[in-house]
């Protein structure tokens, strides 16, 4: 299955890679306002922080989470195009049109539920991290449901797929490095490509998911993380 979603994803790619490489420049960007903002710290220091420092760090915090809706907005940009429509930079902005604080919350909880089981131990985190892959795809999918319910449908879509995810994933290490080897450059092609794949997987998986929703179409929910 991973090779056909890699194909379709080329497929659905031709003629659209230069403006999604544009696009993922601005989305690079805008999410690099936050870190201008962040201190310099040094680790191994004893010295507690001045105000200032201590201002810019809330400061830098708070643009994070301002700006978190633009990650929900990749994944739906990508999904439109997985689906067969043109790149639009209004698409990675659509979420702070509509139900902004839910996207602004989504990503904050995945953030801290992952960060919370990597505590365990790293591959704790790492599973629970593809089970919450999915969130932002079913927040564009399924908008009447809440940031956290979209987690929790995330975690049971991802049930017995995890290990197709770690695959996919693993099938792009290849790109990764020449991305890195080529200091950033090549992950203008690799990370749409990775993206429109990944959402391809996401479609793949709510389609053979249509017959375990209830009859009015909704799935059962059953809270937990």
């Amino acid at each position: 299955m991973t090779a056909q979603w890699k194909q379709h994803a080329q497929k659905m790619l031709t003629g659209n890679r230069w403006l999604l490489a544009g696009i993922l420049i601005l989305f690079v960007v805008l999410n690099g306002i936050p870190q201008s903002f962040a201190p310099t710290i040094d680790a191994e220091s004893m010295e507690p922080l001045t105000s200032i420092e201590m201002t810019l760090s809330f400061l830098s915090f708070l643009l994070t989470l301002l700006i978190a809706p633009l990650t929900v907005g990749w994944s739906w940009l990508v999904l439109s195009v997985s689906r067969g429509d043109k790149p639009a930079v209004s698409k990675l902005f659509e979420p702070f049109q509509t139900g902004y604080v839910k996207h602004v919350l989504a990503p904050f909880f995945v953030g801290l539920f992952i960060f919370l089981w990597a505590l365990l131990l790293v591959i704790p985190g790492i599973v629970k991290a593809f089970s919450y892959s999915l969130t932002n795809y079913i927040l564009r999918d399924q908008p009447e449901l809440s940031a956290l319910e979209a987690i929790t449908e995330s975690r049971r879509m991802m049930d017995g797929h995890k290990m197709d995810a770690f695959k996919l994933v693993l099938s792009f290490i290849g790109w990764f490095f020449v991305g890195v080897f080529t200091l950033g450059i090549g992950f203008l092609y690799v990370y749409p490509y990775f993206s429109t794949t990944y959402a391809a997987f996401y479609d793949s998986l709510r389609g053979a998911d249509q017959p375990r929703t209830n009859h009015v179409g909704t799935p059962d929910m059953e809270q937990g993380f």
